[in-house]
């Protein structure tokens, strides 16, 4: 069965350092941090890597999150890929631990550090 969980979360930091830059496009690095509160409960680090040029910018990150989702507690990974198209978050398989063994789904970010986690257990 599938659920959905919502929350709201925070940057804890966002520190980026740029590591490259070549033909006008910078590559860089950010290492991100959250606290999420809702129905997704806990922190989360991000390992976050940017290519971005005067026309176009994209990123891949995994970010590790140890929460309770519904109040059952655990970890799982999320791996982003992002672009001019559009936002893709999708769990980790075989990433989950604790109460959150197994867990896959999908997740989305909206405005105002909204988080809606869509997921199976």
């Amino acid at each position: 069965m599938t659920s959905t969980a919502t929350a709201s979360f925070v940057l804890d930091k966002w520190e980026p350092q740029a590591t490259d830059e070549a033909a006008g496009t910078e590559f860089a690095r950010v290492a991100i941090a959250k606290t999420f509160t809702g129905a997704v409960e806990g922190t989360s680090t991000v390992e976050m890597l940017t290519a971005s040029n005067g026309t176009s910018r994209a990123y891949v990150a995994f970010e590790r999150l140890a929460v309770s989702v519904d109040g059952r507690k655990g970890a799982f990974v999320l791996h982003h890929t992002a672009d001019d198209s559009g936002l893709t978050l999708k769990i980790l398989a075989g990433s989950g631990s604790g109460e959150l063994t197994g867990i896959s789904g999908t997740a989305e970010i909206g405005p105002d550090h909204s988080f809606t986690l869509t997921y199976e257990l």
